[in-house]
């Protein structure tokens, strides 16, 4: 049974057009009633094929795309969660498993444009595990740079203190 609704859905998916969408014009555009059609966006919402904005107060806007969209789980959302100077992203960083602040430091030393250094300098605030960041520079031939925007940071960012052994 499982199988024939999928046919359905994927049937239907070639019937859609990309775009923004609220559920009545959702509705109306594709003949469907509305609780079928929060029903069958509901359904492209979890392939994957849907975003969802708004809610609460606001409209829901259904963005609907052809191919599924994945969420980014980089740099930019790591650098945009943690500092107050927002960064539009240049590219889509995609990252399998955990990214940890201490990565989005050495990523965003090596983007390296102004901006952005200045934003990587407010995770230093978020450090937990400073060898973890080192070991990374080393890896990367980054001590020095570490060290010198930790410093700039420190001037200006209330941050944690960086162990004396990693200072050379």
């Amino acid at each position: 049974m499982d199988n024939i609704n999928i046919m359905v859905y994927m049937d239907n998916i070639n019937g859609l057009k990309e775009g923004k969408y609220t559920v009545k014009r959702f509705a109306s555009e594709n003949n469907l009633g509305k609780q079928s059609a929060i029903n069958l966006l509901s359904k492209l919402k979890k392939q994957g094929l849907v975003e969802v904005t708004g809610g609460g107060k606001q409209k829901r806007i259904y963005t609907i795309h052809k191919l599924p969209k994945k969420r980014t789980n980089g740099f930019y959302d790591i650098v945009n969660k943690y500092s107050p100077e927002k960064l539009w992203p240049k590219f889509e960083h995609y990252v399998n498993g955990r990214y940890t602040v201490e990565q989005a430091i050495i990523d965003g030393i090596k983007i390296g444009d102004a901006r952005t250094i200045e934003a990587t300098a407010y995770l230093f605030k978020h450090v937990t595990n400073w060898k973890r960041l080192f070991d990374l520079a080393k890896k990367n031939k980054l001590e020095k740079q570490v060290i010198t925007l930790y410093k700039k940071a420190r001037e200006t960012i209330k941050c944690r203190r960086l162990p004396q052994r990693y200072m050379k």
